[in-house]
């Protein structure tokens, strides 16, 4: 893997507040590549636990099946639209510290990474470059990036971890943006119940040496046909629980698919929404 001259040497980074969450997903899709029964094909992520000089297990605890679903479930929707179109633009959204390229390159993709000044400066350092992709050091919800797009182009958008770090009407307001700028597109993110965004503004403790940051955004399972409500040409294409895809990763909370008042309060989902 290209990125700092020196293999050698472990690498710092100085992250805190919510660019340091981009070290948590890595850790959990680094970890899944030790099971045979593994959701993911990242080999790349555990080089980059190996390589950066960080406590991951003592931030963020046992690893958990969480990420590694959402990243399977993005990586193979977006397949699916490659099929459509290989040579396709992919805007993915805060990407962090994210391999999606790799795990899904087919050698047409066009791939867009928009991110913070850190964020972007993290991957620099330590993922390699290629000519297909293309890096706007930008907030999700400022308009530099989409102004760097033609009005009407198709594209695959993810915005994976990131719109519970907005405010509601961020939220409306950058799904509304996509859906008036883009034609024939896919956007795809996940969603925090609104449970856990009330705790985290109150601090929750991950472990010892970690507090979640505050995720202002969340909403209950029952309330995704408010998406559709923000314009008049987005569609939910797809919804589901991260219990759904492979439940017997994700028990004890597969089993409150029982119990589906329950599931509408406190479970979180992962949505696919089809802009048209």
């Amino acid at each position: 893997m290209q990125g700092d001259k020196d293999f050698g040497d472990k690498v710092s980074l100085h992250l805190d507040g919510v660019p340091e969450t981009l070290l948590w997903p890595l850790w959990n899709r680094a970890a899944e590549q030790k099971r045979g029964d593994r959701l993911i094909d990242d080999p790349m992520s555990a080089a980059l636990v190996e390589r950066i000089d960080y406590d991951f297990q003592g931030s963020f605890g046992k690893p958990s099946a969480g990420h590694a679903i959402r990243a399977r479930v993005i990586d193979d929707a977006l397949r699916l639209w490659q099929q459509k179109y290989p040579a396709g633009t992919v805007i993915s959204l805060g990407e962090g510290l994210d391999t999606q390229f790799w795990r899904v390159d087919n050698g047409q993709v066009r791939w867009i990474t928009v991110d913070v000044a850190e964020s972007i400066e993290a991957r620099r350092r330590l993922l390699p470059e290629n000519k297909r992709m293309k890096t706007l050091v930008s907030s999700a919800l400022d308009d530099l990036w989409l102004n760097d797009i033609p009005q009407g182009s198709r594209a695959f958008i993810v915005m994976a971890g990131l719109l519970m770090y907005f405010r509601e009407h961020e939220v409306e307001d950058l799904l509304y943006r996509v859906a008036d700028h883009f034609r024939d597109s896919q956007v795809m993110f996940d969603v925090i119940p609104v449970w856990l965004s009330r705790k985290s503004l109150n601090g929750l403790q991950v472990t010892k040496t970690y507090s979640m940051p505050a995720m202002p955004w969340g909403l209950h399972y029952k309330d995704y046909a408010w998406f559709e409500e923000i314009h008049p040409r987005l569609r939910i294409k797809r919804r589901m629980t991260y219990a759904d895809p492979f439940p017997e990763r994700m028990r004890p909370y597969s089993w409150l698919s029982k119990f589906p008042r329950i599931v509408d309060r406190v479970a979180s989902g992962i949505v696919q929404l089809e802009v048209e």
